[in-house]
């Protein structure tokens, strides 16, 4: 018998195993909340993500970084499998820091808000409607952002049917006026005179004793470069430095942390920093800042830091006027047997970006009262931004050197910071000057030969004088208040002389048009409004002189030509 046939013959052995069958992959959806909350665990229980933030539960109330809150007990009141995906949820966006923590704050208090009102105790296709009834498109879109988040993490308590809804319910965004283009004179931009009275109030009340050290620092930081809230928070002492070379600056800078890069890995400090350079008035007073700090931190935890420690310490301390409070309720958040340098590398001990925003509304201090509304001026701090951004903008720097000032990542973001209508026109009426200027030559008056050739000659009131000796023609008008001469070049009215002395008036221009452009403001930086522009008053005197030695050419040839029939009728005469 061959051995094919005897495998034939061979009787079937039975085993214990199932016969084989074929099994799809498992997904995170297939896994319960509870082996899901395991695995997360497992695999972040020996380290942390560079990104990851903490996210502490307790009474009710999530608290990321120790610094921002949220009420969530309705949220942890709703079915358990539900509560459980919500718990789940927070503490991936937190490990992975996909969200910032104010943020995510903002999207659960709505989240909260909602179902305490709802009362819905679920999240399904057929009680979210309930759910977002009556919201507000914010606070709709803020639930739905963070349950598209949930469902696609893969916790349990949000199906894909009920994803469908929530996609179908989506609001539209509201999209507000721009405050810079709105027009109000409240909420753009300060005029030059605006931003130079704040910042001599800011420094007289410090040196008045009227407002705090930190406050004044805010306050000055924001003026000069016009950064966001949290660069200013999440600043430390070793941003400040004076050796060596940072990016290509040198001397006296700061270094101010970023906080909007995309594909950052670290909400806090991880985006690329922004070095600019200081003067010497703020850089002192942002010394005497630095001693502050470490003298209010070294007070709090009962010694003398290292420079090591010095360094990373927050630039500006919280609290200020209730600084021991503040620590003492900050340091229940700290991580239990953390050291000092590692609660450091977190925002544990700086100040928030809503405690920058309230200082630079100046609730407190001497009012500054606007030109242009004659009202107190309304402050707040990106009013401060828009305003340098303007300022920049007018020296005639490009939107690439602009966005790279401002700190951001597209040219397109510009937009949001700097709209300037009448500086538009000055850049357009610039690009078609060389095409029109032809066309409309500044002079509009009538050359005369002479004093005795103008309509009111006869009248030595009408002459126009330069520093009221030299006559370079004169006024045909009956009354003007103008300050001649240099206005009078560009008047209807004005008669200038064929022999007058133009070719000084044009030189005291240059020299006018010089000053302007060499003027510079008390904090020695270049004038951030553009200088007056003697350009057209210029462009008529040089007309005048172009025409003048026309009209002498002209006069010279009608001479050589009388004089030649004066020749002739000599000769006539003696024949």
């Amino acid at each position: 018998m061959s051995d094919s046939i005897a495998m034939k013959a061979a009787p079937a052995v039975e085993t214990s195993n199932p016969p084989y069958e074929k099994e799809e992959a498992i997904s995170r959806h297939d896994l319960s909340a509870e082996e899901l909350t395991t695995l997360d665990s497992f695999d972040t229980i020996s380290s942390t993500a560079s990104g990851g933030y903490s996210a502490v539960f307790k009474d009710g109330v999530v608290e990321f970084y120790g610094i921002h809150r949220a009420n969530i007990g309705a949220l942890l009141s709703m079915e358990p499998e539900t509560a459980q995906g919500i718990k789940a949820t927070i503490l991936s966006i937190a490990s992975s820091s996909k969200i910032s923590p104010p943020t995510l704050a903002v999207r659960l208090r709505s989240f909260n808000r909602a179902v305490t009102l709802s009362k819905v105790n679920k999240i399904t296709r057929d009680l979210y409607p309930r759910l977002i009834k009556n919201l507000s498109n914010s606070d709709v879109n803020a639930i739905a952002l963070f349950l598209i988040h949930w469902h696609k993490l893969g916790y349990a308590g949000v199906d894909d049917a009920t994803i469908d809804v929530v996609n179908l319910e989506q609001r539209s965004w509201t999209i507000y006026q721009k405050r810079i283009t709105s027009g109000d004179p409240t909420q753009g931009w300060y005029t030059q005179q605006e931003y130079d009275d704040l910042v001599q109030t800011y420094w007289d009340d410090y040196e008045a004793g009227r407002k705090s050290l930190v406050n004044t620092v805010v306050l000055l930081l924001n003026a000069q470069y016009g950064r966001r809230g949290l660069q200013y928070a999440h600043l430390k002492v070793c941003d400040f430095q004076e050796e060596g070379e940072t990016d290509g600056v040198s001397g006296k800078r700061v270094e101010f942390p970023g906080v909007k890069d995309k594909g950052s890995d670290q909400w806090f400090r991880g985006s690329k920093s922004e070095v600019h350079p200081m003067g010497d008035d703020l850089w002192s007073l942002c010394q005497t800042q630095i001693s502050e700090s470490v003298e209010a931190f070294e007070s709090h935890f009962g010694r003398t830091l290292p420079s090591e420690e010095r360094l990373q310490l927050p630039f500006l301390q919280i609290g200020q006027r209730h600084h021991k409070r503040s620590m003492t309720r900050r340091a229940k958040s700290v991580q239990a047997n953390s050291t000092l340098l590692e609660q450091l590398d977190t925002p544990i001990w700086h100040m928030s970006g809503s405690s920058i925003a309230q200082m630079c509304q100046r609730a407190y201090g001497t009012l500054v009262f606007s030109h242009v509304t004659g009202e107190p001026i309304y402050e707040f701090a990106y009013r401060m931004r828009y305003t340098r951004a303007r300022q920049l903008a007018r020296l005639g720097v490009s939107r690439k050197v602009l966005s790279y000032w401002l700190g951001h990542e597209s040219l397109k973001s510009i937009d949001h910071y700097y709209d300037d209508p009448a500086e538009d026109a000055r850049k357009l009426n610039d690009d078609i000057k060389p095409i029109l200027s032809p066309l409309a030559q500044a002079f509009a008056g009538t050359l005369r030969d002479s004093e005795a050739h103008a309509s009111r000659g006869g009248d030595p009131s009408t002459r126009v004088e330069l520093d009221g000796r030299k006559a370079v023609g004169s006024c045909g008008s009956d009354f003007c208040t103008a300050s001649v001469p240099i206005p009078c070049y560009r008047c209807s009215k004005f008669e200038p002389w064929v022999d007058g002395p133009h070719e000084e008036v044009l030189l005291r221009l240059y020299e006018r048009q010089e000053e302007e452009n060499n003027i510079h403001i008390p904090s020695s930086a270049r004038s951030i409004l553009r200088p007056l522009q003697l350009t057209k008053d210029i462009d008529a005197v040089k007309l005048v002189i172009r025409l003048c030695d026309a009209r002498k050419a002209e006069l010279a040839a009608k001479a050589v030509v009388n004089a030649g029939a004066d020749f002739h009728d000599d000769v006539d005469d003696d024949h």
